[in-house]
Formats: C-alpha cells, sequence, structure tokens
C-alpha cells in the first residue's frame, strides 16, 4: 500500500513538473523529437533543444508543398516517397499513409511544439467476437483522446515550414474532410452493421468508377493489404452493394407485409429484454460501485498524505477495498463479454 501511495504521489509530483518545464519552454518533456529533427541532450550549461536535420527537413518540406501547393493526395505523396527510397526514421522505405497525415498535422514544424496535447482513458479492447455480436465501442473507451486546443501548452522550436505553408495544409485538411468523395453522404441500409464472418472485421463501402457509372461495394477491411503488415487476412471478395442492400430490402418488405412475423420478433425481443433486464442492473450497480470504490481509495491515499490516517489504517483498509474492486471488475467483464441474447447480427461470408 505504501508503494502504491508513493507511485500516485510521484506521478501527480511529474505531472507538476513537466508543466512547469513546458510552460518554461523546455523540450525536454516531450516524447522525444518529430521525424526533421534531433533531440539535443542537455548539458551542464544549455538546455535540451530540439535541432533540425538537414535531410530529414527537405523530405518534410517536399511532404508539404506536394500537399499544400502541388495539391496531391496523402497516398500519392506516401508513394511518391516510397517511390524515391527516402527513409522513415526507422530507417525503412515503406511510408505509411498515416505517417504523411502525422507530419502535415504537427504543429511544431512551424515552431510550435505542443504538450499536453492528449490525454488517456480507461481502453475497452475490442475483439472480433465481440464486434460480432453487434455492439459497439464508443470513442470515449478508447485509450487516446485530444485535449481541446485551448489547454496545449506551446513550445518554441526551430521552424521548418512557414506559417503559410502549414496554414495551407491545415486548410486542405479540413477541407478534405469535409468535402472527402468517400465521405458518406447518404448511408447505405446495412452501413455499420455489417461483418465479415469468415475473418470478423468489419465491412466498409467503397467504390469504383466504370466508364458509365459509380458503383458501390460492401469491402472487409481484412482483405485490404497496406492496412497490415504482413499483407490481407482475409480473402473473402467485395460484394455489390445494390445486390446486398435489395436482399435486406426484401426481407424488410417481408416482414412489413406479414404482421404475425413483426409480432413474433417484437415478443422475442421483449422475451430478451426480460431475461437480461436483471443482468442489466447487475452490470449497472457494479459500475457505479466501481466508481465508488475507485473514489474511497483516491480519498485514502489523500487523508494519509495529508497525516489524517495512519499507516496501519491505512494497511488495514486499502486491502479490503483492492480486493472488492479486483472482484467486481472480474464479474463486470464476464457481464460484458457475454453475448446479447437473442443476437441477430447481421454478417457475410464468401459462399
Amino acid at each position: 500500500m505504501i508503494a502504491e501511495y508513493e507511485r500516485a504521489q510521484i506521478l501527480e509530483r511529474s505531472r507538476r513538473g513537466k508543466r512547469h518545464r513546458a510552460k518554461a519552454g523546455e523540450v525536454s518533456v516531450l516524447c522525444g523529437a518529430p521525424y526533421g529533427y534531433r533531440y539535443i541532450r542537455k548539458t551542464s550549461d544549455v538546455p535540451a533543444r530540439y535541432e533540425i536535420d538537414t535531410a530529414e527537413a527537405e523530405v518534410v518540406r517536399l511532404v508539404y508543398d506536394k500537399y499544400a501547393v502541388d495539391g496531391l493526395s496523402i497516398g500519392a505523396i506516401a508513394q511518391l516517397l516510397r517511390e524515391m527510397g527516402l527513409p522513415t526514421r526507422r530507417r525503412v522505405t515503406r511510408w505509411e499513409r498515416s505517417v504523411v497525415w502525422a507530419i502535415l498535422r504537427n504543429p511544431a514544424y512551424k515552431g510550435t511544439a505542443c504538450f499536453n496535447k492528449t490525454q488517456v482513458g480507461a481502453r475497452q479492447k475490442v475483439t472480433r467476437p465481440f464486434r460480432l455480436t453487434g455492439r459497439t465501442i464508443h470513442g470515449e473507451k478508447s485509450s487516446g483522446h485530444e485535449r481541446p486546443r485551448d489547454e496545449w501548452i506551446e513550445i518554441p522550436v526551430p521552424a521548418i515550414v512557414s506559417d503559410e505553408t502549414f496554414a495551407l495544409a491545415a486548410e486542405r485538411l479540413a477541407d478534405n474532410k469535409r468535402f472527402a468523395p468517400r465521405r458518406t453522404i447518404e448511408p447505405s441500409i446495412v452501413q455499420g452493421l455489417v461483418s465479415c464472418r469468415k475473418c470478423g472485421y468489419a465491412l466498409s463501402r467503397t467504390s469504383t468508377r466504370s466508364s458509365a457509372r459509380k458503383i458501390h461495394y460492401y469491402r472487409c477491411l481484412g482483405s485490404d493489404a497496406w492496412r497490415h503488415l504482413g499483407g490481407a487476412v482475409c480473402d473473402s471478395r467485395p460484394i455489390r452493394q445494390d445486390l446486398l442492400d435489395q436482399i435486406v430490402w426484401q426481407e424488410v418488405i417481408h416482414l412489413i407485409e406479414d404482421p404475425t412475423l413483426i409480432q413474433a420478433e417484437l415478443d422475442r425481443r421483449l422475451d430478451a429484454a426480460r431475461a437480461a433486464e436483471p443482468m442489466k442492473r447487475r452490470q449497472d450497480a457494479l459500475e457505479r460501485e466501481l466508481t465508488r470504490i475507485g473514489k474511497s481509495m483516491e480519498r485514502l491515499l489523500t487523508a494519509y498524505q495529508e497525516d489524517l490516517v495512519s499507516l496501519e489504517e491505512l494497511r488495514r483498509r486499502m486491502p479490503e477495498l483492492r480486493g472488492r474492486e479486483q472482484s467486481m471488475r472480474a464479474e463486470l467483464q464476464a457481464i460484458v463479454a457475454r453475448p446479447p441474447t437473442g443476437c441477430r447480427s447481421c454478417v457475410w461470408s464468401k459462399p
């Protein structure tokens, strides 16, 4: 328990110290130097600093010029860098689109590195069996989240591109997000609902253009070689959107035209809800109790820090709280992992 308390103290002191150093303009609080810079450690006379790497900086300028001035797409820029044989920070020549995208968004390149940009929350593990149950994972349960812009702490560093070039790139990124052709304007019937039965990855809508018209497909994400380091993990073929939508819509019409089928489905769902209601109540109760226990442990550590409780009292009460927390988390995990009663998740697999 003392180790846990000391760890909490160390983390809090480290957090306060980093914020203080960031406000003083020290780059030592940042997680290394991004591509285009070298991190120079502090000496007895000079604090730590970023130094521009000439070769990498030329690549950064090339990325910004091709995107903001020449109008190339992020994918085209990544392909160009691969064809030019330019190495990444890890000394490989395979440039991913996500790396190019991160370069275009990093304000350090215009001379303003930022601290406190993200925060870490509880992570909900997303497994393919979990996805096939039809349930969704909301964004707030993922590991990292970007903080509001007014919470960022700016640290001056040497600039590689001008403010105007960075602003042009940022404007185009925003426009692409708003007007990209792949952006869904009218959702399809089963968009966001279907998963590949073969590998469990979600199906996304994509399109191709013939000489006469644009054709939409549902494509398994596991079949995209560029998404996985070892290549595609699934060989399922795409399915035409109009064909699958027609099958689903015909089934919907069939249900609408036969009231007995609708009533049977309502009865089934009501029975499933009645059966699941006690489990849902138990899940809600466990989540509330875990929140309460977490706050109790925080208050206990704070009380010990302020000499309001003795070491003996801390040793007596903390193991009991920790044991209850572990037991409840195990029970909650078992409930969450249990497939919903009567689940009819829509799946598709290669015939």
